[in-house]
């Protein structure tokens, strides 16, 4: 195991642990200066400077603080041979289970780091981050869903979870970008982010699912999908089952680990979510947040009554002034979005420590494509073609940083970039991007994001799995009975309310209009 530098106590498991943020003070740049938060970490070459409440461990010409709600897991092949250290909750699809803290052997050999990623890499899942050791090339690895958020400078040769634990206050006003802010961020009203690997600041870059970090270049390469993975497109049965099966053994996994609560909706990725959950009906609870969405709240309910769940309403706890400041400081001023006033939200499930949500499930339901999924691949599409079908805005750096994303996909069929582009540009920026304050609130897992889920997801045809065909195959493995209840639909009158509301909102409008004006450049 990686030797603590000091006598703080070495990671360990967090089952309970989440802490609530700390806003330290205001600085004179009118940002916040660095928020305390759980389930972070720091890299460096030298040893850094962290809050107490950090494990500081030496891994070899590198210092890692991490916070100890991570547990820290030394991987060893079946030889022996060191492979890396993980940071963070490590589920091994080897064995069945999250690991515990501590050195692990798992029961595969690894020649070098192909091998690592291709025979070790696709079977864990998780919240981590891999950082090698021992004779492979120092990188660092995330999760399939990057979860555990990264960021870093190559001036300064330093990562970290997030740029208020990359840069000190001075640096932060200094090199954050307003520009880009106000175009990607303010001007989207309430859903704006900043995607990509770019981030607020200059020479900041955010590290993206499927991408790991090299530590001699500073550059972050693509490792997934390699060349010819996506030449065969999946059987829609085999896949079904198999994303079932890896579903079920996650939530299994989970259960045995944590006390652990499932989102519960009226929409398509919580059903499946409920679906995965099906075997553990006794330990795992529901939950539903009452945002004022009625649909959400009236058939949550008509699911749980009707399937015996253990399930409750959560009204929202709204943060102050003061915590969302902490929120926009914590997640390095990168996207305005609606849980930065609900956030806190979570922390009211005082009796679980972990959340499950259905976050990556848009992946396997086309949701970029839909409108053309039948002619989707025999379209020309480029980087401006995905920003639009994003709905992002087309400033020209994010063009730029999304060319050279979708450069790196090149051979790839369309539907497969574009799967990956809500996968990396939506959800491994936007969502992930907030994970320093949502983790800090209540750890969250996400079951969808594993590599044979993914691999099922975006490799399945788009004709075979359509909008709704893959998803309800594999919801007829876990628990057919749940294709009682319509998806987002009362199934009356209420269905034109629904509607309505959408339509009204200007932020919605404006989005689906690019979503539809990105069809006429295909």
């Amino acid at each position: 195991m990686p030797t603590p530098a000091s006598g703080r106590e070495e990671g360990r498991a967090a089952s309970g642990s989440n802490r609530e943020s700390i806003m330290t003070s205001l600085s004179a740049s009118g940002f916040n200066a660095t928020p305390v938060i759980a389930s972070q970490l720091i890299l460096s070459k030298a040893p850094p400077a962290a809050p107490e409440s950090y494990v500081i461990s030496d891994l070899g010409g590198f210092w890692l603080a991490s916070d100890r709600a991570l547990p820290l897991v030394e991987l060893r092949d079946r030889t022996g041979r060191a492979l890396g250290v993980a940071a963070g909750h490590v589920y091994s699809e080897f064995e069945g289970r999250f690991l515990p803290a501590g050195t692990v052997e798992l029961p595969v050999e690894v020649a070098d780091a192909t091998a690592l990623e291709t025979e070790v890499l696709a079977k864990l899942a998780g919240m981590f981050l891999l950082f090698t050791t021992g004779d492979l090339p120092r990188r660092v690895y995330p999760d399939p869903a990057g979860s555990l958020s990264l960021v870093w400078s190559p001036t300064d040769a330093r990562a970290a979870s997030s740029p208020s634990l990359l840069l000190d206050d001075a640096a932060y006003a200094e090199r954050f970008r307003p520009d880009l802010h106000k175009a990607l961020v303010e001007r989207e009203g309430a859903g704006g982010w900043i995607s990509g690997t770019l981030t607020a600041h200059r020479d900041v870059w955010r590290l993206l699912p499927n991408h790991y970090l090299d530590l001699e270049t500073w550059t972050a390469p693509r490792f997934w999908p390699r060349p010819g993975d996506f030449d065969r497109w999946r059987d829609l049965g085999a896949a079904a089952q198999g994303a079932a099966e890896a579903l079920r053994s996650f939530a299994h996994a989970a259960a045995d680990r944590f006390k652990v609560a499932a989102t519960l909706t009226a929409g398509f990725d919580s059903r499946l979510l409920v679906a995965t959950c099906h075997d553990e009906l006794a330990r795992i609870a529901f939950f539903t947040i009452d945002t004022g969405v009625p649909i959400d709240v009236d058939l949550s309910q008509v699911i749980a009554k009707r399937f015996g769940l253990n399930h409750r309403m959560i009204p929202p706890k709204l943060a102050s002034e003061a915590q969302m400041a902490t929120w926009d400081r914590a997640v390095g001023d990168c996207m305005i979005e609606a849980p930065r006033r609900t956030h806190l939200t979570l922390g009211e499930l005082t009796d679980r420590d972990a959340v499950f949500t259905g976050m990556y499930g848009e992946v396997g339901r086309c949701r970029l494509y839909r409108q053309d999924l039948h002619q989707i691949n025999q379209a020309k599409i480029d980087a401006r073609f995905v920003i639009d079908r994003l709905t992002l805005p087309a400033h020209p750096d994010l063009v730029e940083n999304v060319g050279h994303w979708f450069d790196s996909l090149a051979g790839q069929p369309n539907s497969v970039i574009l799967d990956l582009a809500f996968h990396e540009l939506k959800f491994g920026s936007w969502a992930m991007g907030q994970r320093p304050m949502t983790n800090a609130v209540k750890l969250n897992l996400l079951p969808f994001a594993q590599r044979r889920v993914l691999d099922a997801f975006i490799g399945v045809a788009p004709a075979d799995k359509n909008t709704e065909t893959l998803f309800w195959a594999i919801i007829r493995n876990l628990w057919p009975d749940l294709s009682a209840v319509p998806i987002n639909k009362y199934g009356d009158a209420r269905d034109y309310l629904t509607l309505w509301s959408k339509i009204s909102n200007p932020n919605r409008v404006r989005r689906f209009l690019r979503d539809r004006l990105a069809r006429k450049t295909s």
